[in-house]
C-alpha cells in the first residue's frame, strides 16, 4: 500500500461545493449534507491519509478486492478517456466499473457499477456505512466517497475498474493501488493551484506519482513550449525511477487525424479508425490515449479491432462541446448553442481550435457566456480564445457564490485584449436570451465550470 506523506507547501482551503450535495431524493441529500458537516469549513487539506486509510480498513479493505484497474491522472480529459475506454470495452461486452468526478447533476454519476449507475438505495446505505465507520473523523467529501465507491465495486462483479485522480495523483485518495492493470498521465498543465503550486514541474511530478513499477504508464500528448518539454522530462524521469513501462505520446505510440479518420500507430504498427463522435481536435488525442492503453494491456484484455470501431461511435460524454437544442431557451433555431466544462489553459487552447474551424466553416459570430471559480486564472483560460470572441458574457455559478465578477476579469483580460466588450448577467439563461435578441444567428458557447454545465443540463432536461 502507498505510504502517505503530508504535502509540502501548497495547503489552502478546501472547500465543497453546494452542487455537490444537490439532490432530488430528500434522504439522499441529507445524508450528503452529514458527509458536509464533517468538513464544513474552508479549512487545509490534511493530505495525511492516517484517518481514510482507517476507513478503508472498517470497510473491509475493498480497494484490495476490486478488478483489473486502469488509473486515469492529468489536468485535462481524464473524464473524456474514460467514457471512450468504457464505451470501447462495453462494445466488447465486458461489465465496466467507473469512478469519475466532478459530477454535472447528481452524485450517483461518480459511480458506474458494471456500467449502470449507482442506485439512490445502495449509495444511501453506504453513505451510512461511511459515517458509522468513521465516527466523526473530519474526512473530507471526496475521500468518504472515494471510500464507498471501492466498496461498491468490490461488492459488484465487473471486468475491469476506469479510476480517475481526484487531485494530483501521488497523495490522491485513489491513489492506493498496489499494482493496477495500466497508469495513465494525460496532458497537464495549470490548474488547482491553491493545492498542487504553480510550478508545472511539481505538478507533473505529482500526477506522475500513480506509476507503479512493471505496469505500463501511458503518456499523452503534452503540446508544445517550454511547459511542454519540462513536463515530458519529469515524466521521462519518472518513468525510469518508478521502473513503469514507458507508452508515451511520440515514442512508443502516436496518432493524427487525417482524411476524415484517426491514424494510430502503435510500436511499428498502424491502424485507421473512425474519429471519435466527440467534437474537438483534441479529442483525437484522448482516443489516442484510450488506444494506447488497451493495445498495451492486450495480455490481460483482448479487445478487438471491431469493439474498438464501434466504441468509438458510441461514446457518450456530456457537458464536453454537447450541442444544446435552442428550443429549451425560447430563442431562435437559427442560434446555435454549445456546452463545455472548460476552464484552464489547455481547454480554453483546444476550444480556440474548434472555434476557428467554426469561424472558417460558416463566419457566424462567436459569443463566449463563461462562469469560472475564483480559484481559477482566467486570464489563461481565455488568451487563447479572445481573438475569437464578439462578445465576452460574465454569469454567476448559483451553486457557488465564489465566482469572478465582470469587474475582475475585466481587469484580468486587459493586457491580453482591451477591446472585446464584457457584459455581466444574472443568470446563463438571461445571457442566451439577451444574445440571441440582440444578435440572431450567432454562435454561443458556454464555458467555465463543470457547475456551470450542470446547472444547464438540469435546466434542459437532465444527461
Amino acid at each position: 500500500m502507498p505510504i502517505f506523506y503530508k504535502y509540502p507547501q501548497c495547503l489552502r482551503r478546501h472547500v465543497v461545493h453546494q452542487a455537490d450535495l444537490k439532490h432530488d431524493d430528500k434522504v439522499l441529500r441529507e445524508k450528503l449534507e452529514a458527509i458536509f458537516q464533517l468538513r464544513r469549513t474552508r479549512s487545509k487539506i490534511n493530505w495525511d491519509r492516517a484517518q481514510y486509510l482507517d476507513l478503508l480498513a472498517a470497510f473491509g479493505d475493498p480497494h484490495l478486492n476490486l478488478p483489473p484497474v486502469i488509473h486515469v491522472a492529468g489536468t485535462n480529459g481524464k473524464g473524456s478517456i474514460i467514457a471512450i475506454l468504457r464505451s470501447i470495452l462495453q462494445a466488447q461486452g465486458l461489465k465496466v466499473h467507473c469512478y469519475t468526478s466532478p459530477h454535472l447533476i447528481y452524485v450517483n454519476e461518480r459511480i458506474i457499477l458494471a456500467g449502470q449507475t449507482i442506485d439512490n438505495a445502495y449509495l444511501e446505505r453506504l453513505i451510512d456505512q461511511a459515517l458509522s465507520y468513521n465516527s466523526g473523523a473530519p474526512l473530507s467529501f471526496f475521500e468518504i466517497t472515494t471510500a464507498l465507491a471501492f466498496k461498491a465495486f468490490s461488492e459488484t462483479p465487473a471486468d475491469i475498474l476506469l479510476l480517475e485522480v481526484g487531485l494530483g495523483g501521488r497523495l490522491d485518495c485513489t491513489n492506493v493501488i498496489d499494482v493496477p492493470l495500466a497508469a495513465i498521465i494525460n496532458r497537464i498543465s495549470l490548474d488547482h493551484v491553491d493545492f498542487l503550486g504553480n510550478d508545472i514541474r511539481d505538478i507533473a511530478a505529482e500526477k506522475a506519482g500513480i506509476m507503479k513499477a512493471d505496469v505500463p504508464c501511458i503518456v499523452g500528448y503534452q503540446g508544445d513550449g517550454d511547459d511542454a518539454c519540462a513536463v515530458n522530462k519529469v515524466l521521462a524521469e519518472t518513468i525510469e525511477s518508478s521502473r513503469a513501462y514507458a507508452c508515451r505520446y511520440g515514442f512508443e505510440w502516436s496518432v493524427r487525424q487525417e482524411n476524415g479518420q484517426m491514424v494510430f500507430s502503435f510500436g511499428e504498427q498502424s491502424y485507421k479508425f473512425p474519429l471519435p463522435n466527440l467534437l474537438g481536435a483534441h479529442q483525437v488525442n484522448n482516443a489516442g490515449v484510450a488506444l494506447a492503453t488497451l493495445f498495451s494491456v492486450r495480455h490481460h484484455i483482448d479487445v478487438d479491432i471491431q469493439a474498438m470501431e464501434e466504441g468509438l461511435g458510441a461514446i457518450y460524454w456530456p457537458g464536453r462541446l454537447q450541442n444544446i437544442d435552442a428550443s429549451h431557451f425560447g430563442v431562435s433555431e437559427d442560434t446555435e448553442i454549445w456546452l463545455d466544462s472548460g476552464h484552464n489553459d489547455s481547454a480554453g487552447e483546444a476550444l480556440a481550435v474548434q472555434a476557428e474551424q467554426w469561424y472558417a466553416q460558416d463566419g457566424k459570430p462567436l459569443h463566449l457566456v463563461m462562469g469560472i471559480l475564483d480559484t481559477k486564472d482566467s486570464a489563461r483560460f481565455l488568451a487563447p480564445l479572445l481573438p475569437q470572441l464578439s462578445a465576452l458574457h460574465i454569469v454567476p455559478i448559483a451553486s457557488d457564490p465564489h465566482y469572478q465578477r465582470q469587474d475582475h476579469i475585466e481587469d484580468n483580460i486587459k493586457e491580453i485584449n482591451d477591446d472585446i466588450a464584457v457584459y455581466a448577467y444574472d443568470c446563463c439563461i438571461e445571457a442566451i436570451g439577451c444574445i440571441a435578441r440582440d444578435h440572431p444567428s450567432s454562435r454561443i458557447l458556454i464555458v467555465g465550470s463543470v457547475y456551470l454545465a450542470g446547472e444547464v443540463l438540469e435546466y434542459v432536461g437532465g444527461l
